[in-house]
């Protein structure tokens, strides 16, 4: 299975803003290909005319009837003809692909129908494929537009070379005399079908070349959007999946897009998990909980599902950047947190992989500090039989440093007391700077969770944690779950009455924002980048969150 990054790339860059679809970026590739174009045309051109300069060419055995007009239309022709593209390019509105179209065929035509009057008029007996295999191949590397516009320009270029060669044929008396020294009209004729032929191959070559670059351009599209979300920058990575910051393609919403990653050699019950963890998640609503917008399939089958996109930061970067956080502010905080696990314990819904940077703080409708808890990753619904059939895999679930000791015993029965422990050990974090258990290895770590008791707040810091606060911190990191609190609605009560549980408020969380810049450091984030999207249905294929029985995967797993 491929790996998200494979499936995903990078937008290009370029004078355009990315748009949610094809024929948008093929706009923004078409002006950048059409200047280079017409820059390598005016180069060549260039060229050639100081050659002709320095080396004049003689005249074929025609005489004089066509002579007067060849300085117009030989190398001067071609580079006043791409001087004239590539100032229309960057002097006229450049947001309408039917202009960028026009002015490319028609620049590239004109210099094909050159090439081949010059070489009718003043070499007859010769071909124009050099030149018109120039322009040929130059467009189809250059230009991204379907393989049809490649055998326009050849079509053109045959009949103009038909009717031209005609026309010279019959009109001028020194060209019959001229045909007649190689064998009269059957030698024309011949020449003209060779002709003719040529061109029709080069022109099925080129149109060979449009068609590979063309679709290469449209798979690197694709690859960048899933459903209707186009995919921008990797945001994070967590144990299932890779996330990525995206926008709807017709609303311009910011989104977080979390991709499923699986091995290969556990793919189904990572697809299982994951499926489950975003149907869970999609049931919950309490505004504290992050919001599942859609599902959908990646194009390797796998699956992904779009959430809301948060400016902010979680607490692991809240205290390793600024320190431990004042009880006031933890309060308000865990108060958050316990609202949001009230609702999902209340659903017989368990979290399993509460730490820091699960929990995240931004602003929603003028209201700073305000808490998303994020990543159902590893939610477990209670008695749930196809739950526990997708979690018997012999591994431990969670976050070694915040683990409920029950969980490491595989024996007892999981319920919401274990996100209540693992509540109390990012407080803990919160306030102290430091999880409960600091021993070097991850095992150590997890027998301290079972056998250890953690050193009490008042001991590891010097920050002034009120008793009462310290109790319920204490409490939460009971080894037995009877001896912590029941409910998550319990500890929030016993939050709300420690006597500086008030302290803190959404006014204060916003002049610290304020003052450490960061909704303003971030706020680019929130800037819609698709002017004018398209949605094509064909391309689409989403899941409905709120409706689980219509997963590919069927109802349950």
């Amino acid at each position: 299975m491929a790996t998200p990054s494979q499936v995903i790339e990078r937008a290009l860059s370029g004078p355009f803003s990315t748009s949610g679809s094809f024929e948008d970026e093929r706009l923004r590739l078409l002006w950048e290909r059409c200047r280079l174009l017409f820059i390598s045309g005016l180069v060549i051109a260039s060229i050639a005319l100081i050659l002709n300069v320095l080396f004049p060419q003689q005249s074929l055995e025609l005489g004089s009837t066509l002579d007067g007009y060849r300085w117009l239309t030989g190398a001067l022709a071609h580079t006043i003809s791409f001087a004239i593209a590539l100032g229309l390019l960057y002097s006229v509105c450049r947001s309408s692909y039917r202009f960028l179209h026009t002015i490319a065929f028609g620049t590239i035509a004109f210099n094909i129908l050159l090439v081949i009057y010059n070489q009718g008029a003043f070499n007859p007996a010769g071909q124009p494929d050099l030149g018109v295999s120039l322009l040929l191949f130059l467009t189809a590397a250059f230009v991204p537009w379907r393989p049809s516009h490649q055998w326009s320009l050849a079509a053109l270029a045959a009949v103009f070379y038909l009717l031209l060669h005609g026309t010279l044929y019959s009109a001028l008396p020194e060209y019959q005399a001229f045909w007649a020294k190689l064998g009269g009209a059957d030698a024309a004729r011949d020449n003209m079908i060779w002709g003719l032929i040529g061109i029709a191959m080069l022109g099925g070559a080129s149109a060979f070349v449009s068609h590979t670059l063309y679709n290469l351009t449209k798979t690197a599209h694709r690859a960048r959007r899933l459903g209707k979300y186009i995919i921008h920058d990797e945001i994070g990575k967590g144990g299932m999946g890779v996330v990525y910051f995206a926008q709807h393609a017709l609303m311009c919403r910011p989104t977080a897009v979390k991709v499923m990653t699986a091995a290969e050699d556990g793919s189904h019950t990572a697809l299982a998990r994951f499926e489950r963890e975003v149907k869970l998640s999609a049931t919950l609503t309490h505004p504290n909980t992050i919001t599942i917008y859609d599902v959908g399939r990646t194009p390797d089958y796998g699956l992904y599902y779009a959430m809301e996109y948060l400016l902010g930061l979680d607490l692991q970067k809240l205290v390793d950047t600024y320190g431990p956080v004042s009880p006031a502010r933890t309060i308000y905080i865990l108060r958050q947190v316990c609202g949001s696990l009230s609702e999902a314990h209340d659903r017989n819904i368990i979290h399993r992989d509460i730490k820091p940077s699960n929990i995240f703080l931004t602003r929603r409708g003028g209201l700073y500090d305000f808490v998303k808890v994020l990543d159902f990753g590893l939610a477990k619904q209670i008695g749930a039989d196809t739950a526990a059939a997708v979690t018997k895999t012999g591994i431990l679930f969670g976050t070694p440093r915040f683990l409920a000791p029950e969980t490491v015993y595989g024996t007892e029965q999981v319920d919401g007391r274990a996100d209540l422990y693992c509540l109390g050990g990012v407080a803990y974090w919160m306030l102290a700077g430091r999880p409960p258990f600091v021993s070097e290895s991850s095992l150590e770590v997890v027998v301290d969770h079972v056998k250890t008791a953690p050193k009490p707040l008042s001991e590891v810091t010097e920050t002034a944690v009120p008793p009462a606060l310290e109790e319920i911190v204490m409490k939460c990191l009971e080894k037995k779950p009877g001896d912590r609190f029941q409910t998550a609605r319990q500890m929030r009560l016993a939050l709300e009455a420690v006597p500086v549980a008030n302290a803190w408020n959404s006014d204060r969380a916003e002049e610290w924002w304020d003052l450490h810049g960061i909704v303003e450091s971030q706020a680019q984030d929130d800037q819609c980048m698709f002017p004018e999207p398209e949605i094509r249905p064909e391309e689409e294929t989403p899941l409905s969150a709120s409706n689980p029985s219509a997963s590919p995967l069927g109802p349950s797993i």
